[in-house]
C-alpha cells in the first residue's frame, strides 16, 4: 500500500498537468488571476481576522488588567475602614471599654469577624462574631497564654507594637492554630488591624476572608457595573480558590500554573488568558502580601473568552463578506480582462506558426498602443534577424562540411600515397646510407649523399605521421612514474639541433605519480610539444617541464612552458585542426598536435593550451591519477 500512494500521487499530478495542457490561453490567463484573487483574499481575510482577533484579545486584556486596580482600591478601602475601625478601638483603655468600643463603632457593610485582646500582663482574649458563633458571641473569652507565642499572631503583636498607630496586614492562619482559636481545622485567609493602647494592650480586629461570599459579590457588583463587563471575582489563599463568584464548583480549585509562577514565584501582577476550570478567561491577577511581604494570596478578575466571541463573529463574517464581494467583481473583471488580452497574442501565436513553417516574410500587425504593439515589433525584429542567421548558418554549415570533407579525401589520399611511397623511401634511405658509409672522408659525392639521406629521413617521418594519423593502433597500457616517462622522453630528445639552443628545467614532483598509459603512446605526445616548444624558441630559450597532481587528486599534470615566440591569438582554435602549422612551408606537416590529442583522449585525459604571442606557451596534459 506504501508503495502504490507515490505512484497515486504521481498519476494525480500528471492528469493535472495535462488538462492544463489542453485548456486554451484565455482559460489559463482566467485560471491564473481566478487562483491569484481566491489565494491573496484568502490570505487577507486570514491575516485580517487574525489581526482583528489578537488586537481584540489585546484591548480585553488592557481592560480587564484597568478594572483590576478598581477591584484593588475596593478591596483596599475595606481594610482602611478596619484600620480606622482599629484605631478608634485603641484610644480605650481598658477591655470592658474596648469591647463597649467594639459595638459602638462597629460598621455593618463587610461585618468584623473576631477581636483579639492580649493585655500587657500577658492575658489574652478573643471575641468570636463570625457565623460560626453560636453562642457567647459578644462576650470575651480568656484564651490560653501560648496563644501569642512564636506564631503568626505573636510575630504580627510584635510588629504592631513597634507602629504607633493602627497597622492592617493581610495575615494566613495555619489549620493548627485556627484550630485552637476557632476549631476550625483549616488554614484561614483573614484581613486583620493591630493597634496598641496606652496601658500596652495590643487589640487586633480582623475579617475572614475565606466564606465572606458578601465580599466577593460587592467586588464583582462594582467591577461590572463601572468596566461594562460581566466580569467573575476570585480571591485566593496562596494558589488555591477560596472565595469566588464563577460558582461553587471553582471553590478550592488551583490557580493556572502560569498565573502562580508569575505572581506567587515573582511577586508580580499578571495578565493573559488562563484555564479558570474548563474555560479560558480574559483575567488579570494582583499578588496579596502580608506584615512580612511574603505574597499569601491573590486577587483576581476576569471574564470568559466566549464574551467576546459574538464580537469577533459579528466582525469576522463581515470583513470576510467584502472580501468575497470584492473576489466576484475581482473574477467578472478578470474575465473581461482575458478575453481583450488573449485576443492580440492570438495574432502573435498565429504568426509563430506562420513563422515555423518557414514564412520568414510573414508580419504581424496589431492595432494597438501598449505593450503588445511593442512585442509584435520585437517579434517581426527577431524573424527578421532569424531569417539572417539562418542564411548565414547554412553557407557556414556548407563552407564547413566542404571543408570537411576535402580534409576527409586529403587524408584518405595522404594514408594512401604515405603507404605507397614507404617502402621506396626505405630502399633509397637505406642504400644512400650504405654508400655513405663506405665513402672516404674526402671523396666530393659525400655532401650530395648527405644531403639525399637527409632530406628522405625527412620524407620518411612526414609518411609515418600520415600513417600515425590515418591508422588505429592497439595501445599496450601499463602502470607507469610520470616522471621516469617525463625523462625517458628527454633523453630521447638529446639528439635533435633545436634543443641545443635551448635550457631545460625539471621540476618533478617529489613523490611518484603512477599513470596507467601507453608509455610510448605517452612518449611519442611529450617528445612532440618539446620539439613544438624548442623550435619556438629564440636564441637563449627556455622550457620548463612540471609533473605535479592536481588539487583534486585524481589527475595528473605535465606541464611543458617555453618562452618562445607564442601562438598568435587568431590560431589558438585551430592548433589542433589535421594539417594546421604555423611553422612554414616545409618545416611540419600539421599532424602533431592533433595525433597528441587523439592520443591523450584515448587515456581519458585532455590538453589544455594557454598562449601569449611574444612571451611563450604553456601545454598542459592532463592524465587519470592510477593507484599502484
Amino acid at each position: 500500500m506504501a508503495l502504490k500512494e507515490p505512484t497515486i500521487k504521481k498519476g494525480m499530478i500528471e492528469t493535472i498537468r495535462v488538462a492544463i495542457n489542453r485548456m486554451s490561453l484565455r482559460t489559463r490567463l482566467f485560471l491564473a488571476f481566478v487562483i491569484l484573487i481566491i489565494s491573496s483574499a484568502s490570505a487577507t481575510i486570514f491575516i485580517g481576522i487574525t489581526v482583528f482577533t489578537n488586537k481584540v484579545e489585546e484591548l480585553a486584556l488592557s481592560k480587564v488588567s484597568v478594572d483590576l486596580k478598581l477591584v484593588e482600591y475596593t478591596y483596599n478601602s475595606i481594610v482602611d475602614k478596619l484600620r480606622i475601625f482599629c484605631q478608634s478601638l485603641g484610644e480605650q483603655p481598658d477591655k470592658d471599654s474596648i469591647k463597649n468600643g467594639f459595638f459602638k463603632d462597629y460598621f455593618s457593610d463587610i461585618p468584623v469577624d473576631f477581636m483579639f485582646i492580649k493585655e500587657h500582663n500577658g492575658d489574652a482574649f478573643l471575641m468570636n462574631h463570625s457565623f460560626r458563633c453560636k453562642e457567647d458571641c459578644n462576650e470575651l473569652i480568656k484564651l490560653d497564654d501560648n496563644i501569642f507565642k512564636n506564631n503568626i499572631l505573636s510575630d504580627f503583636s510584635e510588629f504592631i507594637g513597634k507602629n504607633s498607630s493602627a497597622t492592617p496586614s493581610n495575615i494566613v492562619i495555619p489549620k493548627e492554630l485556627s484550630n485552637r482559636i476557632f476549631g476550625i481545622q483549616k488554614d484561614l485567609l483573614t484581613v486583620m488591624c493591630g493597634v496598641k493602647n496606652k496601658n500596652g494592650d495590643i487589640i487586633i480586629v480582623g475579617i475572614e476572608i475565606n466564606h465572606k461570599i458578601e465580599l466577593a459579590d460587592r467586588l464583582k457588583s462594582l467591577a461590572s457595573n463601572l468596566g461594562k463587563q460581566n466580569y467573575q471575582i476570585s480571591i485566593f489563599m496562596r494558589g488555591n480558590r477560596i472565595l469566588t463568584t464563577i460558582g461553587p464548583d471553582a471553590v478550592d480549585t488551583e490557580a493556572d500554573r502560569d498565573v502562580t509562577r508569575v505572581v506567587l514565584g515573582e511577586k508580580r501582577s499578571y495578565v493573559g488568558r488562563p484555564q479558570v476550570i474548563d474555560t479560558r478567561f480574559f483575567a488579570a491577577y494582583s499578588p496579596i502580601f502580608d506584615f512580612k511581604g511574603d505574597v499569601i494570596g491573590m486577587l483576581g478578575i476576569g471574564t470568559p473568552e466566549e464574551v467576546y466571541g459574538d464580537v469577533r463573529k459579528r466582525t469576522s463574517s463581515l470583513f470576510a463578506g467584502l472580501i468575497v464581494a470584492g473576489m466576484l467583481f475581482g473574477f467578472l473583471m478578470t474575465f473581461l480582462f482575458s478575453v481583450w488580452l488573449v485576443k492580440p497574442v492570438e495574432k502573435l501565436v498565429e504568426a509563430m506558426d506562420r513563422v515555423s513553417q518557414g514564412d520568414f516574410n510573414y508580419k504581424v500587425r496589431i492595432e494597438s498602443v501598449n505593450e503588445l504593439v511593442r512585442l509584435a515589433k520585437s517579434f517581426n525584429t527577431m524573424v527578421r534577424a532569424v531569417k539572417e542567421r539562418d542564411l548565414k548558418l547554412r553557407e557556414m554549415t556548407e563552407e564547413r562540411l566542404s571543408r570537411v570533407e576535402k580534409q576527409v579525401s586529403i587524408g584518405r589520399l595522404a594514408a594512401g600515397v604515405a603507404h605507397e611511397i614507404n617502402n621506396p623511401l626505405t630502399a633509397i634511405l637505406s642504400l644512400s646510407s650504405l654508400i655513405l658509409k663506405h665513402l672516404p672522408e674526402n671523396d666530393p659525392r659525400r655532401e650530395d649523399l648527405q644531403i639525399i639521406v637527409d632530406e628522405t629521413t625527412r620524407c620518411k617521418n612526414i609518411v609515418r605521421s600520415l600513417l600515425d594519423f590515418a591508422r588505429e593502433r592497439p595501445m599496450e597500457k601499463q602502470i607507469a612514474d610520470i616522471n621516469d616517462i617525463v625523462k625517458s622522453s628527454l633523453t630521447l630528445t638529446e639528439k635533435y639541433e633545436s634543443m641545443d639552443k635551448t635550457n631545460i628545467e625539471l621540476h618533478l614532483s617529489e613523490k611518484p605519480l603512477y599513470v596507467y598509459v601507453d608509455t610510448k603512446q605517452i612518449q611519442q605526445v611529450l617528445i612532440n610539444l618539446l620539439l613544438n616548444a624548442a623550435e619556438a624558441c629564440e636564441k637563449d630559450g627556455r622550457i620548463e617541464i612540471t609533473t605535479e597532481e592536481d588539487s583534486s587528486t585524481s589527475f595528473v599534470h605535465i606541464i611543458v612552458q617555453d618562452n618562445g615566440r607564442g601562438i598568435p591569438k587568431e590560431h589558438i582554435d585551430r592548433i589542433f585542426e589535421p594539417f594546421f602549422t604555423t611553422k612554414g612551408s616545409g618545416k611540419g606537416t600539421g599532424l602533431g598536435l592533433s595525433v597528441s590529442l587523439s592520443i591523450v583522449r584515448k587515456h581519458e585525459g585532455n590538453i589544455e593550451i594557454e598562449s601569449t604571442e611574444g612571451k611563450g606557451t604553456k601545454v598542459i596534459v592532463i592524465l587519470p591519477l592510477q593507484e599502484p
